[in-house]
């Protein structure tokens, strides 16, 4: 169906042309060449490093002194201390895993010649066929959702035989060897460290001897007859009409005894696909997740554009996070760079958590998992991190995470100016743990809060009841920056450290909020005193002089006041705090984003579609989804050339995922909002999308949704829910009260 796939007519020539496929555990990026054809391939838990300590190696740090250089307003001699004794060293980095060659023999293309490429977002298989008069060249692609392995296929005409030549490479170090009579095994190791791209140093990958993770692809070709023979480092292949290639891979990622036998059932395993048969299957599974959810919107090019959009984010979800997988990163699971842009780790101030906003509300809640394992992983690291630098009971992690679970600072050998600006922020704990209680509102798995989420989001409490410290009648974090924004202090020079940054309260008031929601479910009243005493004295919102909502404890300007991160509005989004009803706080965040702009990167669109969204003005979140879908085939890094490439993948620029993900979550904010046992109905409906239909959205409480519009009015509302409840529903200016009985729907339809 051309509505919901990617059509090109000509091959890829970049990286950001070609198409992405995926399970979870393995990606390929496919350019659809024939001749000389590039699939570059990703293994999710491919990183470097082992797990090392990355703390700075100050166990002495004295909080004392630096918070009296805060309150001081000495914010440059705390950026100073901060960065001599606090701040520590890199994370580590995703890593490409091979890329496997493709040359197929065919005639050269002339004005006779046909091609299409299409990436069907429905069954997840790419398809490819190339016509040159008579004869036709078919290609047929998919990751496999039920086996981990890449299936490829090719076709010709009766009359025409393939010949081709397969090679497998890494740029990791490794060895590659044949087995079987048409096998291919590469075998390397991952480097002990490499340095993010923005850091200089004279040895940027560092490999030592038995160190590192150890990984395997496997591939193998299957024909009906003809001659497969090896050479060299190739196979070479000459057959009538059929080729398969079959391609898999393992690492020794937290299973370093089993790598062997892991390798050596791999390689079994793809000796003995059956094509069609896997096919099936991978389709089967796809669509057990794809078709959980539709959506509709009336017919415009624009709209169809936005529409493929919103379902390109679901297919990436999909093929990039499942139960069983690693969480995705700033690229997903899509890396071809040995030094990725931002090493391709889980930067926690935003864009991780991005990636997720759709999971629960989109029906996709089992891909919610890789992320809060994540979680669960990096809050044993932050244990440590907790007692070593800080001196403090329970868990804490910072804006940049790793497979490992890193948990501490970075920045420590940054050469910029100032890395206290985006390292010194022990605040991803709390957001993170924000996860952990959605994922239970929209499933409501008692089991999974008391045995999983719940100890998390104990020891994340335990921690900042610790680090808050009295000010002024209040309590106050600090030190604290506003994520990567600076400020000017009273004599005008520019600094990032300070106290009670309105995102640090932002956090902790949701994240105190859900412990005690949390404790009441769980007959639990451990800290409960001690939360509730700290929520009557945390900050109030303030509104600055220019009408905003104040970023920091103090009134100060912003050095720039276009910045990317709109960190200050977290309350209003994706936080619950700010609703309509204060109107005053309403206006002012409203203030901010004009204040802000609609330029930025392509995540950061995203982000204030979602904030217009919740300000009920879907016209001008629908302004900034049409600016992120600007067509851009930038690669250097900007901070307002935000787009999409042309394989529809968002645009910072470089490539993030991120971006993709905020694009959907934005559209399911302008169509459906929750608030405590509320949903409102199309709050911020563009004029544009006068008629659409949704199917099988989430709300809180594991209710399913079903409406459908007509002119900006809902015309049918379906609901349905696990267990008996009542809520408040708004629609049409209307609002009704309503008893949901369990198993039964609630069925609505107006005039």
């Amino acid at each position: 169906m051309d509505r919901l796939a990617l059509i090109f007519d000509k091959p890829a020539e970049a990286w950001n042309e070609a198409l992405p496929l995926g399970n979870g555990t393995m990606g390929a990026m496919s350019y659809g060449r024939f001749q000389n054809e590039r699939i570059e391939l990703n293994l999710d838990s491919l990183w470097s490093g082992n797990g090392r300590n990355k703390e700075n190696p100050n166990k002495n740090v004295d909080w004392d002194l630096f918070r009296k250089h805060i309150f001081a307003g000495d914010y440059q001699g705390a950026e100073n201390y901060c960065k001599e004794n606090v701040l520590g060293d890199w994370t580590e980095s995703y890593l490409p895993a091979g890329t496997l060659s493709i040359n197929v023999k065919e005639p050269i293309q002339n004005g006779n010649s046909f091609y299409r490429r299409e990436l069907c977002l429905t069954n997840a298989t790419e398809k490819i066929e190339f016509c040159q008069d008579d004869l036709i060249y078919q290609r047929e692609f998919f990751v496999s959702m039920s086996e981990p392995v890449m299936a490829i296929h090719y076709h010709t005409s009766p009359n025409c035989n393939l010949e081709m030549s397969i090679t497998l490479e890494s740029e990791i170090k490794h060895k590659s060897a044949f087995f079987a009579e048409n096998g291919i095994i590469l075998e390397g190791q991952a480097p002990i460290y490499v340095a993010p791209p923005y850091y200089s140093c004279e040895v940027p990958v560092v490999y030592e001897e038995g160190q590192g993770i150890r990984f395997a692809i496997g591939l193998y070709v299957q024909t009906n007859g003809g001659n497969v023979y090896q050479q060299a480092d190739k196979l070479f292949i000459n057959t009538p009409n059929d080729v398969y290639i079959y391609v898999s891979g393992v690492t020794d990622f937290k299973q370093k005894e089993l790598f062997f036998s892991k390798r050596n059932c791999m390689m079994e395993n793809i000796q003995h696909i059956q094509y069609e048969k896997q096919k099936k299957a991978h389709m089967d599974v796809y669509a057990n997740y794809f078709d959980r959810m539709h959506l509709d919107i009336n017919y415009t090019p624009d709209n169809e554009l936005a529409l493929k959009m919103f379902h390109y984010a679901r297919y990436l979800m999909i093929c990039s996070s499942v139960p069983g997988s690693q969480c995705t990163n700033l690229q997903g699971i899509w890396n071809h760079h040995m030094r990725a842009p931002w090493s391709s780790n889980y930067t926690v101030n935003i864009n991780t958590e991005m990636n997720y906003w759709i999971a629960e509300k989109a029906n996709l809640s089992d891909c919610h998992m890789p992320l809060l394992e994540l979680i669960e992983r990096t809050s044993k690291k932050g244990e440590k991190t907790a007692q070593d630098v800080y001196h403090l009971a329970g868990w804490v992690s910072h804006h940049n995470l790793d497979i490992w679970g890193h948990s501490s600072p970075v920045g420590q050998f940054g050469q910029d100016e100032n890395p206290c600006t985006y390292s010194m922020w022990p605040m991803s704990s709390g957001w993170l743990c924000c996860h952990l209680w959605e994922h239970y509102c929209y499933t409501l798995d008692e089991a999974f809060l008391k045995k999983k989420a719940f100890p998390i989001i104990q020891g994340a409490v335990e921690f900042y009841l610790g680090y808050l410290v009295p000010y002024k009648g209040y309590y106050v974090t600090a030190p604290s920056t506003s994520p990567e924004n600076t400020f000017l202090a009273p004599d005008m020079t520019t600094h990032s450290v300070t106290f009670a940054s309105t995102m640090d309260i932002s956090i902790l008031r949701e994240l105190f909020g859900l412990y005690l929601k949390a404790c009441e479910i769980l007959g639990v009243e451990d800290f409960t005193n001690a939360v509730k005493n700290v929520l009557q004295k945390l900050p109030a919102y303030k509104i600055g002089k220019e009408g905003q909502l104040q970023e920091w404890f103090y009134d100060y300007p912003e050095a720039d006041i276009n910045h990317r991160h709109i960190s200050h509005l977290f309350g209003l989004y994706p936080g619950n705090q700010i609703h309509k009803e204060n109107e005053p706080l309403i206006e002012a965040c409203r203030t901010s984003l004009e204040r802000r702009g609609d330029k930025g990167t392509g995540w950061c669109m995203a982000w204030k579609a979602c904030l217009w969204a919740k300000l009920g003005d879907g016209n001008h979140a629908l302004t900034l989804l049409k600016n992120q879908l600007r067509l851009t085939r930038e690669e250097a890094c900007s901070l307002v050339g935000g787009g999409i490439y042309p394989n529809m993948l968002c645009a910072h620029p470089p490539f993030q995922i991120d971006g993709n993900f905020g694009f959907a979550a934005a559209v399911l904010e302008m169509l459906v909002q929750y608030e405590e046992q509320k949903i409102v109905f199309l709050p911020a409906l563009p004029d544009e999308w006068k008629d659409g239909m949704a199917e099988g959205v989430k709300a809180p409480g594991n209710i399913t949704l079903n409406f459908k519009w007509k002119e900006k009015r809902v015309t049918e509302i379906n609901l349905k829910s696990p267990i008996d409840a009542k809520l408040v529903i708004l629609y049409n200016g209307m609002e009704e009260e309503i008893v949901l009985n369990a198993g039964s729907s609630y069925q609505k339809t107006l005039i």
